[in-house]
């Protein structure tokens, strides 16, 4: 006997969508309570990114796509543009939940085999999580479908399960705040349990609308649109276990980890031939985890083929994820696996650094600039094996959260324009209104090389800090514009660096104020200190800062600024590199 579908094709169509719109609308809710592994304030916003890409993926789908092919297609597009720590663990229960539905499993072992891969994917799985959530929504379901609790007279079996799963997520939501410290703390429920709740809870709803057009009982809303979910629970305010009357519930975001100064996140996306000779099944994630292990925590590593259980997929792909305080050291993780296979996607942002108005993205080559760029508040899209995209960029531009979004990038990245249209077209496919996209006034200003970055980040930052501060908001287009047009930058070989130099000097006459140099990784550290001693003498007084690029080669980026008038910091100035 053929078993049946775990979710028909229509559901799962009703799910992606009703989970974005949920996601979407609760999204800033979220995002408030986000105080756990670190208190960045985006997990409302990674797991609405994560599911929109999922739902457009199904969209997009053949209209006699199977429920599981529709899975299989949402799972992959899921994985490879997942955002965040909880994004990355998103993805993979997804990707458990395909796999299931492959071998035609029942609902119940399906939502376990989603836990166990989420929870397998998390190198250190923490209790009162996301994972705990799914863990309880699976013994539900299992308990359910195995006799333990009976639905209402008539339900449809598959919707009495999915009630009971949901019903174990709110559960474990709701114990959260007594299980990790950071929430107790701060007297909230944990963000990611409450993102997979309102997940299910969309899966159960759409299962229910289904029904109800085909003839069971059920409750949908008129017109036979499937009713909104919406969160059914407080998400802040409640005391500590052992509160008193002079025990303060603290804000969101005023607990849980605080990330270090240096603290950056890594993602990256690695792909591989299914057949790729090396590994056996499920040893790369294994090996791959080990190794981001021994450099930062957080670390999550998702995926493998999405069509594992019908052998479709030609290429298999992992989601990595790490904090970190060492860069360089993730970044060659990176690197050893990119001779293994194809690395592409590789995002870095600083934990410490939080949203504001602007958010800057930005593309580089120079793997030892990206914590520099990052320290700005760029998110950095680093060409380490695959060069990033204009998608990529749109993609980075959605992910940033704020009204206001500058991007930075060589104009061969940019090509013929059109960034705007991207971000609005990816944006506009779930049809939320809400969404980061639709209040999001994208600026793209060219930037030729590595120093018309660093300077261009420089001078957001310091115009940020500025306005920060209680000084007038700052024209922030404006600002960078005037940084670069005011920049005099070449990059030569470094046997031609001492010309250029004296060049871009002169052009400035004395007022040259600041010169920044970034050396590539094959420049030899003398010819660095000559360039040095080289601007003491064609500009007396002019500071000198050092930034090496990281980046194979044997050449110099030089950039001179003018000196700015007293108590004006040229932008360069800014930056954290070495001084001379």
């Amino acid at each position: 006997m053929v078993q049946p579908e775990l979710l028909d094709a229509s559901v799962v169509r009703a799910w992606a969508r009703g989970a974005t719109d949920a996601l979407a609308s609760a999204r800033t809710e979220l995002d408030g309570v986000n105080v756990f592994p670190v208190a960045d304030g985006d997990t409302g916003t990674n797991m609405y990114l994560t599911v929109r890409e999922a739902g457009a993926a199904i969209h997009d789908a053949d209209d006699g796509a199977s429920g599981a092919r529709l899975l299989r297609l949402g799972a992959r597009a899921a994985l490879l543009q997942a955002r965040g720590n909880s994004g990355v663990i998103l993805s993979e229960w997804w990707r458990g939940l395909a796999l299931a539905a492959s071998r035609r499993d029942s609902l119940g072992v399906a939502l376990d085999v989603a836990a166990r891969s989420a929870r397998r994917a998390v190198a250190h799985p923490a209790s009162g999580t996301i994972l705990t959530a799914a863990d309880s929504a699976a013994a539900a379901a299992r308990h359910a479908e195995a006799g333990g609790m009976v639905g209402p007279l008539g339900a449809p079996e598959r919707l009495t399960v999915l009630d009971a799963a949901r019903r174990g997520a709110r559960e474990a939501a709701l114990r959260s705040v007594g299980t990790l410290a950071p929430l107790r703390d701060a007297g909230v429920l944990d963000a990611g349990a409450c993102g997979l709740l309102l997940i299910l809870a969309a899966l159960a709803e759409a299962q229910r609308h289904a029904g109800a057009a085909s003839g069971h009982d059920g409750v949908s809303a008129p017109g036979g649109i499937m009713a909104p979910v919406l969160l059914d629970l407080d998400l802040t305010g409640y005391a500590p276990a052992d509160g008193g009357a002079d025990t303060a519930v603290a804000p969101p975001g005023e607990h849980g980890e605080v990330p270090a100064a240096d603290e950056v996140e890594l993602m990256f996306v690695l792909h591989r031939a299914a057949d790729a000779a090396g590994f056996r099944p499920g040893a790369v994630a294994d090996a791959l985890r080990a190794d981001l292990d021994e450099v930062g925590n957080s670390v999550v590593v998702v995926g493998g083929g999405a069509g594992d259980a019908t052998g479709e997929d030609v290429e298999s792909v992992w989601q990595a994820h790490v904090h970190t305080p060492e860069l360089d050291r993730a970044l060659e993780v990176a690197r050893r696996w990119s001779g293994r296979g194809a690395v592409s996607r590789v995002h870095v942002r600083h934990l410490a650094v939080p949203p504001a108005d602007w958010a800057v993205v930005t593309t580089t080559s120079a793997p030892a600039l990206a914590t520099e760029l990052a320290s700005g508040g760029a998110v950095v899209l680093l060409d380490l094996d695959v060069p990033p995209t204009r998608e990529d960029l749109a993609q980075a531009v959605l992910g940033a959260g704020t009204p206001h979004v500058l991007v930075l990038a060589p104009p061969a990245v940019l090509g013929d324009g059109g960034l705007q249209d991207a971000v609005d077209a990816l944006g506009g496919r779930d049809g939320v209104g809400d969404g980061p996209a639709a209040a999001s006034d994208v600026v793209v200003v060219p930037a030729a090389s590595d120093v018309h970055l660093v300077t261009a980040v420089a001078a957001l930052a310091g115009a940020l800090d500025a306005a920060g501060s209680g000084g007038e908001p700052a024209d922030v287009p404006g600002v960078v514009r005037g940084a670069l047009d005011r920049l005099r930058a070449a990059r030569p070989a470094a046997a031609a660096a001492p010309t250029a130099l004296t060049r871009l000097v002169s052009a400035l006459g004395a007022d040259a104020g600041i010169v920044a140099l970034l050396p590539d990784r094959d420049v030899p550290a003398a010819v660095v200190d000559a360039l040095a001693e080289q601007v003491a003498a064609v500009a007396a007084g002019a500071d000198v800062v050092v930034l090496p690029t990281g980046r194979a080669g044997d050449h110099v980026g030089i950039g001179v600024e003018p000196a700015e008038d007293p108590g004006d910091e040229p932008a360069i100035g800014a930056l954290s590199g070495e001084a001379w």
